[in-house]
């Protein structure tokens, strides 16, 4: 596959017409698509459907397969144990993590692919409890949205059911207002604020927090930023070293096609790296593994997060989506899903609005996050029968629907479909 250019930043999409948008119109703008040939990449969706569930889950690389028989037959059974001084073994975390740094606007050092969300979640917020009262140990409070992604959620409190009084949280209530929702974490800041982490995309309605000036108002305030960007890293532009983020987290499974089971993605800004041990020091942490010593070194960088053993064969799965993205420019990704979720919206304005459909997420491109989520009549009725009919989204009950939209997979024709599809599918 030839690697595809950056789609050009002048290209006039769909929505900046003021005729309402034709099929006709999508054939055009996907005859321009510079990322068309990443679609062969991916092993196609059943015939029929349209696949608007990356929020969820994302497209199966067509190399997977191949790569995990290869491993299985060649390395596993062929090998056994000697396999383990392969490269792709033991320095899978490192290796996959550097191949997917660009895509969070991070350097290769500063990422490392281990564990999954929740675990490293756990991980990254204990480690930066520490760095935060090394500096000031009165500052023993986590900020997070009080309806936020329920596995931040549930993190945060199970460190402070334990932490026996040593650790509190502040909560921001969710607004569909940014303004609001800029306003409450002001109010939240404070001289004892450790931690701020927040979701980079609400899993619901789409609304995307700005790191860099995030990023910006916490230091102000004396307090480290730990995000979650499960619902957009490989989808939006996300420029981690240069809002000068502190920690993320990202889930390998979803846009970034890493397969079920993917390993996370964690990120710890290179000045912020080696200033503790790690919270769960393990073997494959050790600054020297092989050695066998008991007493615990920890790796310098990154690798010290990786404690134990990693899953070689969902890293191989990992490895061929990471082949993928790597030859592609993530700024022609990102100017695509800014296209098609453009169009989208747009479409569904245009078409479904008079039928009692409602846009939940952002208008604005730069606070919109992966996904569009749109308010249905019939709700999980409707997602049935948009199901049955072969569209594939995710129902947030009682009636929001997420159409996850992935830039590599996805038409702006596949829209249009998917639209028409959703019409007939509402209750008559």
């Amino acid at each position: 596959m030839n690697a595809p250019g950056r789609m050009p930043s002048n290209r006039p999409d769909a929505a900046a017409r003021c005729d309402d948008l034709t099929r006709e119109d999508c054939v055009a703008l996907d005859a321009g698509d510079p990322l068309a040939a990443m679609r062969a990449a991916f092993m196609p969706a059943p015939e029929g459907w349209i696949c608007l569930d990356a929020n969820s889950l994302g497209a199966c690389p067509t190399a997977a397969a191949d790569r995990v028989q290869a491993l299985m037959q060649q390395q596993w059974a062929g090998l056994r144990s000697q396999a383990w001084g392969l490269p792709e073994w033991l320095e899978g975390p490192q290796r996959l993590g550097a191949a997917f740094a660009p895509l969070l606007g991070a350097r290769a050092d500063e990422v490392v692919a281990a564990d999954n969300t929740t675990t490293m979640l756990f991980k990254l917020l204990d480690y930066a409890l520490r760095v935060a009262q090394a500096r000031d140990s009165a500052r023993r409070v986590v900020v997070y949205e009080a309806d936020g992604f329920p596995t931040d959620c549930h993190v945060i409190q199970g460190m402070i059911r334990h932490a026996d009084g040593r650790l509190q949280a502040r909560t921001l209530p969710t607004s569909a207002d940014p303004q609001a929702m800029d306003a409450a974490l002001d109010a939240a800041l404070g001289p004892d604020v450790a931690v701020v982490l927040l979701t980079h995309g609400d899993y619901r309605s789409g609304h995307r927090w700005a790191i860099p000036d995030v990023v910006r108002r916490v230091h102000a305030a004396g307090g480290l930023t730990l995000w979650d960007l499960s619902h957009t890293a490989g989808a939006v532009p996300i420029a981690l070293d240069a809002s000068r983020a502190d920690f993320a987290v990202g889930c390998g499974y979803k846009y970034l096609c890493g397969g079920p089971g993917a390993p996370a993605l964690a990120y710890i800004r290179k000045d912020l790296q080696d200033l503790d041990w790690p919270t769960l020091p393990g073997w494959l942490g050790h600054a020297d593994p092989m050695a066998f010593a008991c007493a615990y070194e920890p790796a310098r960088g990154m690798a010290s997060l990786i404690g134990g053993t990693m899953p070689v064969l969902q890293n191989a799965v990992m490895a061929a989506a990471a082949e993928v993205w790597s030859i592609v420019d993530p700024a022609a990704v990102f100017a695509k899903h800014r296209s098609l979720s453009s169009t989208l919206i747009r479409l569904l304005d245009e078409r479904a609005a008079r039928h009692g459909v409602e846009l939940i997420s952002p208008r604005d491109a730069d606070r919109r996050a992966g996904h569009v989520a749109i308010r249905c009549p019939g709700g999980a009725t409707t997602a049935d029968a948009l199901a049955a009919a072969g569209v594939i989204a995710t129902l947030r009950r009682p009636d929001v629907l997420r159409l996850g939209i992935s830039a590599p997979t996805i038409r702006h024709v596949d829209l249009w479909d998917a639209v028409s599809r959703l019409l007939d599918s509402l209750p008559h």
